[in-house]
């Protein structure tokens, strides 16, 4: 009987206390952009910086240029190729990959998910590719 009481002790002893903490390191975001952008609305002088959770960047590839989009942090959109134009073309410039990512970004902030890019849309930014 004895027996069986200090096993519950003991059993509820260690139910109550913490878990060990392990000395594991924990990996490093795969894809860590810049700090998100402030913003501020130009409309209202007093207005607050809004923070987005979305951060862009570009990078160069062999079929030109390309850009990532995250969100806190974490990777959600890696666009190697123009979107909305067929083919696998990449973009010829950082700039232009930006004023794309910049455009998917600001959808993205209103809501629009999947944020599709049409050709009209390109044709305004002044993007170019081949037909």
């Amino acid at each position: 009987m004895r027996v069986a009481w200090c096993l519950c002790i003991v059993s509820v002893f260690f139910s109550c206390s913490e878990p060990l903490k392990t000395n594991k390191r924990r990996e490093a975001p795969s894809a860590r952009i810049d700090a998100p952008v402030k913003r501020m609305n130009p409309a209202h002088p007093k207005s607050t910086l809004k923070v987005s959770k979305y951060t862009v960047a570009t990078f160069s590839q062999p079929e030109g240029w390309g850009y990532y989009i995250c969100e806190n942090g974490k990777q959600i959109i890696n666009q190697e190729t123009i979107p909305g134009v067929p083919g696998n073309q990449g973009f010829i410039s950082s700039d232009e990959a930006l004023k794309v990512a910049e455009l998917v970004r600001s959808k993205m902030e209103k809501g629009t998910f999947p944020p599709t890019i049409s050709e009209e849309e390109l044709q305004k930014l002044g993007i170019s590719w081949r037909n």
